[in-house]
């Protein structure tokens, strides 16, 4: 229950004393509390600091782990292929060797027919061109291809080079056409009966024969391309006598393999150990200085719990002692100062006057 005031210099003292004490306490207050977040601050920051240096280092590490045997990986790849490439070519050579022996007896039978058919073009006194292809697809035609050549010739000779000649001449006209068709008709075709009066009219039985070589030399060919194709497309190596390759590269490609699992199980003891011993060491270089944040925290919390409660304690004392008797609004030292001259000059005789007074000082 209220008690009437019996001294009222004792009563502001005291209440100027307790505003004075929880203001003190307040600001104290609110520094721990800064303090705190501060410290808290801290502590993350180093806790996000020692992570990214954990992450940092064992990426780090990690990286130099796999750079180093995929260097090793690729060297002994180099090796295994080094020796493909060796054992590609000397089989490539046997395999030349064997097409060249295999097919010796057609390269000698072409040769052979070969010169029979300068001995014919030599003994009837024949231009050399007439042993050539050439002549005879357009002289002697009688196979498929021959026949699409002469077609292609007649195309290129008899309408592309006529077109091609009338463009070529400076203000050409339409009327120049016929009579650049006309001359190419002419001279290519004249040629060509010349040709053939010269040649097939009178050599007809030993062009024949030439032809008939020929067509020997083709049938060696296509044999020659057969066997060559028989030879590539066979896939046994035992004839070719490559078994040191193949042992060499059997223990290439064992090393290379011997080398990735050799990694497999560095990147799994990485994984499973050495990233936690780095970490923990990491962690250990940072632990002093987390504790000594830690404990400066705790202490500022035992602070900041002490002030709060004090602070809380003159709060409620004020309310209970002071409160009541003057408001909320005349809770301020400048205020209860006014307050008690008023009263200590005799111009207000107890609280209830020395408010009113002021209040109406203070409104005018």
């Amino acid at each position: 229950m209220a008690e009437p005031i019996l001294d009222y210099d004792s009563f502001f003292e005291g209440a100027k004393s307790a505003l004075l004490e929880l203001d003190t306490l307040s600001t104290e207050e609110e520094r721990l509390r800064a303090e705190g977040e501060r410290v808290t601050k801290a502590i993350e920051a180093e806790k996000k600091a020692v992570e990214g240096r954990i992450a940092e280092t064992t990426s780090k590490r990690l990286k130099e782990i796999t750079s180093t045997y995929d260097a090793e990986i690729k060297k002994a790849e180099d090796i295994r292929k080094s020796l493909e490439a060796k054992k590609g070519k000397a089989k490539s050579k046997k395999v030349s060797e064997r097409i060249a022996d295999e097919t010796k007896d057609l390269h000698d039978h072409i040769a052979n027919t070969k010169s029979e058919i300068k001995s014919e073009i030599k003994k009837e006194k024949l231009p050399g061109f007439c042993g050539g292809r050439l002549y005879h697809t357009f002289y002697f035609p009688h196979k498929f291809f021959d026949f699409v050549k002469i077609v292609l010739a007649v195309l290129v000779i008899f309408l592309a080079m006529p077109m091609v000649i009338y463009k070529l001449i400076p203000n050409h006209r339409t009327i120049y056409l016929p009579f650049i068709y006309l001359a190419v008709i002419i001279l290519i075709g004249g040629l060509y009966i010349l040709i053939g009066n010269l040649t097939k009219a009178r050599h007809r039985d030993s062009l024949l024969k030439i032809r008939a070589l020929r067509d020997t030399i083709d049938n060696d060919f296509k044999r020659i391309k057969l066997i060559t194709k028989e030879i590539n497309n066979d896939s046994s190596e035992e004839r070719y006598d490559l078994g040191d390759f193949d042992a060499e590269i059997e223990e290439a490609k064992v090393n290379v393999q011997s080398i990735k699992d050799k990694k497999t199980a560095a990147l799994s003891e990485f994984e499973n150990s050495t990233k936690k011993i780095i970490a923990d060491e990491i962690a250990d270089n940072s632990r002093e200085k987390l504790e000594s944040l830690n404990n400066e925290l705790e202490v500022t919390k035992q602070s900041l719990g002490s002030i709060a409660a004090r602070r809380s304690e003159i709060n409620l004392d004020i309310s209970d002692k002071y409160e009541s008797y003057l408001g909320r609004d005349f809770l301020q030292p400048a205020k209860i100062e006014a307050l008690q001259k008023l009263i200590s000059d005799k111009e207000a005789t107890n609280l209830s006057e020395a408010i009113d007074l002021y209040q109406k000082r203070q409104n005018g």
